[in-house]
């Protein structure tokens, strides 16, 4: 058990001092927390053990000058640490000093809460920075948010009916707009799709003791895939490419640029069939609203073909201009790939700008099946232009998320580089801030790593380099990055302070079942209809996320067998680890094994919860329909004898009434009993005179129309079967 720290606010059971061997990649907790609140600190960092003999006396006497009630309990802790009789407080004295003298040490919590006031003001630094770099973007976002509405308002109008907008011009309700200008057009279309040129690509090279990151554009990366730095271990290059034309030639490129005899180690039971590169299929959240507007700006301009030439004319146009002096080689294996696909006529034509973009959008849940092919034409065909309806959108914390699912691919070779190509650009991490993280444009969610496993993966080891790593090689990278990425979307990066998916789906499902018996209510006629939807839209939810998470399971079982191939292969070569006490490859694998299976598991028994809940429904409605069955049967006896009574007595009103007429000898009249006739008679003879040509229309010429038809259609087959054996 750890120490129990009681300060102002907060309880926090803190762990004196971890082992050594115990390294995590992932935010721990500062302790938990009994007020139920989150972990805000990483619960170890590695630090320089000069630096922390240096500065330890001096952070004690400047915290001791303070009079705030925080610092004090952080001292009054660290006092207690060095003066303490426990015997086993004393063992832990002598570790810890050990560790001071060592070169690279891990520090525990303790030593994280006493630079508490320190990380809390990078983290309000960090707030700083990202409210400027936004600032840009939302004055764009704002502009092209207008067009958006005047395209929609131009495109609505045109859709309606010439009655609508007869209406809307009498009374006023509306009036007539006009399509924004050509410029305005363009524009929207390269806010949501950014030309493939213009793309930003994220370099990093991992050195020993740091790691350098570069951020260029796609049409540059031909001169990072080549060559590296002696000192750079690993160089990785991550594009947000989905599956597509360009995709393919970024990879075929890149792999064709190894050396020879230095593919790499090949990943035989991950892979396909002599494709041994891992891949795995992601799930994360985007904006609802930008992720329709961008479904909507896809479909309208298919049919602007007065765009098409600005917009192709856009997709190159910067690697164009920079590629004069060495050859457009991207360009050329792109016009190549595009005819082989038959996607273009000829070899000197590129494809057009929405083939290249098209594979920006992620799927949706229900969009094909689990991604087991990962071909150039295997990408998004978005057959409907609405987003899904997701059950999920009922639990208050998600209303404004989507839940989508992009392809994560890794293509590494043996001289050190590794290529991702993933279009995720979504929101992975859950947190108290996660409406705020949906609302961040592409270009900084890959540097917020509070919300994007790639963004986490990016500045992981900033100011550390591979020093730390089990091995440093591609491989080792390449698995860390599967099981990192391959466990999202959760919360515990910030210590469970927001619902994980599983929990929000249980609360969905939860509330399906509470209203089943709504539908016995007759004030809503329409909830047996809405709640049988609901129950569907949910089950096909849990039933694509649970066939991602069993393949996901699939995938990181066979990555374990070929990391324990990777780790027999290089203890044979007698090749020791670079750093001992990091963790491993199968000991990563594993953890995402369980992670994973356990994901499984919950998704398989709500699945199983909310068909029984469907049953449910189907059960209760069934017996609310007999009675129903029941009731409208004594209504139905009752109308019987009511109508028994009425047509015995029906006859006799009607000739009492009839007779006891006195049309004679009404006052101020000359009529007499031959008026009713002449009226009445008249109705009576026209009425049987429509009844009459009724009977003859579907009585009489009826039967004959069937067997005419019916026998030009046997002269029709007649026809063919002599034509037929004319051709014999």
């Amino acid at each position: 058990m750890g120490d129990r720290i009681d300060l102002p606010g907060a309880h926090f059971s803190v762990d004196p001092l971890p082992p050594a061997s115990v390294r995590e990649r992932e935010y721990g907790s500062i302790g938990s927390m009994s007020s139920g609140a989150s972990r805000l600190l990483p619960s170890k960092a590695s630090v320089s053990g000069r630096q922390l003999q240096e500065q330890y006396a001096q952070q004690n006497h400047r915290r001791l000058s303070q009079s705030t009630p925080l610092d004090q309990n952080f001292t009054s802790l660290a006092s207690e640490a060095t003066a303490c009789p426990d015997p086993d407080r004393s063992r832990s004295e002598s570790v810890f000093s050990a560790r001071f003298n060592a070169p690279d040490i891990t520090v525990p919590t303790r030593r994280a809460l006493r630079d508490f006031a320190k990380i809390a003001a990078q983290y309000h630094e960090k707030e700083r920075q990202r409210e400027y770099r936004l600032v840009e973007h939302l004055e764009s976002r704002d502009k092209y948010k207008d067009v958006y509405d005047r395209l929609k308002e131009w495109i609505n109008d045109r859709s309606s009916s010439w009655k609508q907008r007869l209406w809307w011009k009498l009374t006023g309700q509306r009036r007539t707009c006009s399509r924004p200008s050509h410029e305005d057009l363009l524009g929207l279309a390269q806010h949501h799709f950014c030309p493939r040129s213009r793309l930003k690509v994220h370099v990093m090279d991992f050195k020993h003791n740091e790691t350098i990151h570069h951020q260029i554009e796609l049409g540059e990366i031909e001169k990072y895939w080549s060559d590296k730095d002696d000192d750079v271990d690993v160089r990785w290059i991550h594009a947000p490419l989905g599956l597509g034309p360009v995709h393919s030639t970024i990879e075929d490129m890149f792999l064709h640029q190894a050396p020879e005899g230095r593919d790499g180690r090949e990943f035989v039971n991950i892979g396909n069939d002599g494709w041994p590169y891992p891949a795995i299929e992601l799930l994360n959240f985007r904006s609802r609203s930008r992720f329709q507007e961008m479904r909507d700006v896809h479909a309208w301009f298919q049919n602007m073909h007065d765009l098409d030439s600005d917009l192709d004319r856009s997709s190159w146009e910067s690697y164009k201009s920079s590629a004069e002096n060495r050859g457009n080689t991207i360009l050329d294996d792109l016009k190549w790939r595009a005819t082989h696909l038959n996607i273009t006529q000829d070899f000197q034509t590129l494809p057009d700008f929405w083939t290249q973009v098209r594979s920006d959008m992620p799927w949706q849940l229900t969009e094909g099946l689990a991604m087991s092919s990962y071909g150039p034409l295997d990408g998004l065909k978005p057959t409907f232009q609405d987003c899904d309806q997701q059950a999920l959108r009922n639990h208050d914390f998600f209303g404004s998320a989507q839940l989508v699912r992009d392809p994560f691919r890794c293509f590494h070779r043996g001289d050190g580089f590794l290529l991702t190509l993933s279009p995720m650009a979504g929101v992975n991490y859950i947190d108290r801030h996660f409406s705020r993280h949906l609302e961040d444009p592409i270009s900084a969610i890959f540097e917020n790593d509070d919300a994007s496993a790639i963004a986490f993966a990016l500045n992981e080891f900033k100011g550390q380099g591979t020093k730390n790593w089990h091995r440093r090689s591609v491989e080792w990278l390449v698995v860390y990055l599967l099981t990192e990425i391959g466990v999202t979307p959760h919360p515990d990066r910030q210590g469970y302070n927001a619902p994980s998916l599983d929990a929000a789906y249980q609360e969905v499902v939860q509330s399906l079942k509470r209203r089943r018996y709504d539908q016995f209510s007759r004030q809503n006629r329409q909830e047996p209809a809405d709640l049988v939807k609901d129950h569907l839209t949910c089950i096909d939810e849990l039933t694509r996320i649970e066939i991602l998470f069993r393949k996901r399971k699939k995938v990181f079982t066979s990555l374990l067998k070929d990391v324990e191939n990777f780790e027999a292969e290089d203890l044979k070569k007698g090749r020791e680890p670079d750093h001992v006490d990091d963790v491993s490859m199968p000991e990563q694998v594993l953890r995402a094994i369980r992670r994973t299976s356990d994901q499984e598991e919950v998704f398989e028994r709500l699945l199983i919860d909310a068909k029984s809940s469907l049953n449910a429904v189907y059960e209760l409605r069934s017996l609310q329909q007999n009675d129903f069955a029941i009731i409208s049967n004594n209504q139905n006896r009752a109308i019987f004898v009511f109508a028994t009574v009425t047509v015995i007595f029906l006859p006799m009103g009607t000739l009492t009434s009839y007779w006891g007429m006195n049309v004679a000898g009404i006052r101020n009249t000359a009529w007499n009993q031959a008026h009713f006739w002449k009226i009445c008679g008249a109705v009576a003879i026209a009425a049987v005179f429509v009844v009459a040509l009724w009977a003859l229309k579907h009585w009489w010429f009826k039967p004959a129309t069937i067997a005419l038809s019916r026998g030009s259609s046997k002269q029709h087959q007649k026809g063919k079967d002599a034509g037929a054996m004319k051709k014999e």
